[in-house]
């Protein structure tokens, strides 16, 4: 046929087949992104192109909104960069608008229970990647490739297991920040493990996966969910007030913010390893990264460190791994990011036309790099709510802040879990 093959077990990705036209666009829209036809990584971008939206997400708002009816739970909600920038194109709102007070009093005015924001757990990401950077330098075991994203490291598993050494052990930040939640957030709170819920607001299906995984995120829902979510319990989106994210595990740094953007993770390391590496704050450049910021598929400079120079790479889209595998090798760092445009252009963001989605991309980046640099604190070092993490908790509990990339795994729909060794290449 036609179009993409979407398992029946998938847990990421739904086809409705009275409205599937067997148009190809799916197909093609796999092909341009992640140069193949036949297999599928969980990115979602054939959501974003169908033209009779026989795509979606796999949805679990249903589940999350039956446990905001259950007072025998904490239901804790921590929210994506990248969906504050995207939920008002669902709403009326010029594209990008920056409505992060408005998703807040929104999640609220649903029952949430605790809503905090996962620059947080992306701030505890750089932290621990930057720290893993600074090692392999010093160590000579470069390069070294991100880990963020789910699909890439899918990806990576499947087609190229000896780059999955080179991964980055990090694990992502909203598997972070689940972690920190069913630690950190149950012990200071006292309440028990097992009466928390955690729900993952993200523009991401892959991290329906991803969940499966890091089983301390007990759900994740998109964007696109959320708008279902609002307009089942009729809330006026436009008419709410303005609200904060709870502390604790709440807002992070201006670096945690732009993770959301492709080659804002890059930047957002960069500021706090030279910070590392110096003891002084980065120079200006470090954040007006110009570079390494946009859409383009392949960004790429070299970087003075003082000590030493640093070769980077910034990747959109599996199809330009694929391009450039043996050239990405002679980089010391190199992010890599599945969507176009990075999280911002995601599979679980609301649908758009077709047409506008690259213009309508670049204003959720605008969107993003503006309130980083109108945000005080910037680097995630400063970030006295990381600090005190790491103080309280991190340097004296054992939290699972890293992984071991080693296995592929498929589910099914049942949460049965199997797995497959990847084979090396030959």
């Amino acid at each position: 046929m036609n179009r993409v093959e979407v398992d029946k077990n998938n847990v990421c990705l739904n086809r409705v087949e009275e409205k599937c036209i067997n148009c190809g666009m799916c197909l093609k829209t796999c092909k341009n992104i992640n140069g193949f036809e036949k297999d599928c990584i969980n990115c979602g971008q054939c959501i974003l192109t169908c033209p009779t939206g026989a795509l979606t997400p796999k949805y679990d708002y249903q589940k999350v909104l039956n446990y905001l009816k259950d007072t025998n739970y904490t239901v804790v909600v921590f929210t994506a960069p990248a969906v504050r920038v995207a939920i008002g194109d669902s709403f009326g709102f010029p594209p990008g608008s920056f409505l992060e007070g408005k998703m807040v009093s929104a999640l609220r005015k649903m029952g949430f229970d605790y809503v905090f924001d996962t620059t947080f757990g992306a701030d505890l990401t750089i932290m621990e990647e930057a720290n893993e950077l600074k090692k392999r330098i010093e160590e000579k075991k470069l390069p070294m490739f991100t880990s963020c994203c789910p699909s890439w490291v899918l990806y990576a598993e499947k087609y190229y297991p000896k780059l999955v050494s080179k991964l980055s052990t990090c694990k992502s930040p909203i598997a972070m920040q689940g972690a920190m939640i069913k630690s950190y957030f149950s012990k200071m709170y006292n309440i028990p493990t097992k009466k928390i819920i955690s729900v993952s607001l993200t523009p991401c299906i892959s991290k329906k996966y991803e969940r499966f995984l890091y089983p301390e995120t007990d759900f994740v829902i998109t964007t696109s969910e959320l708008v279902l979510m609002i307009r089942q319990l009729e809330i006026d989106f436009k008419s709410l007030k303005e609200d904060c994210f709870d502390k604790l595990l709440g807002k992070g740094s201006g670096g945690g913010l732009i993770f959301g953007t492709s080659g804002g993770v890059m930047e957002s390391i960069l500021r706090t390893l030279y910070y590392m590496i110096n003891k002084e704050k980065a120079p200006d450049l470090f954040y007006q990264f110009t570079d390494i910021r946009g859409e383009k598929d392949f960004k790429e400079t070299i970087v003075d460190m003082q000590k030493f120079k640093l070769k980077i790479a910034v990747v959109n889209k599996m199809a330009t791994i694929k391009k450039l595998i043996n050239k990405l090798q002679e980089y010391d760092f190199i992010e890599v990011m599945s969507c176009p445009g990075g999280c911002i252009g995601g599979g679980g963001q609301p649908l758009v036309a077709i047409k506008d989605l690259e213009a309508i991309r670049q204003e959720r980046i605008n969107s993003m790099y503006q309130d980083d640099k109108n945000l005080e604190i910037k680097d995630s070092y400063m970030n006295q709510e990381i600090r005190d993490a790491y103080d309280y908790y991190i340097n004296k509990e054992r939290v699972e802040l890293h992984t071991n990339h080693k296995k592929i795994k498929n589910f099914t729909n049942n949460d049965e879990i199997s797995i497959i060794e990847t084979k090396e290449e030959k």
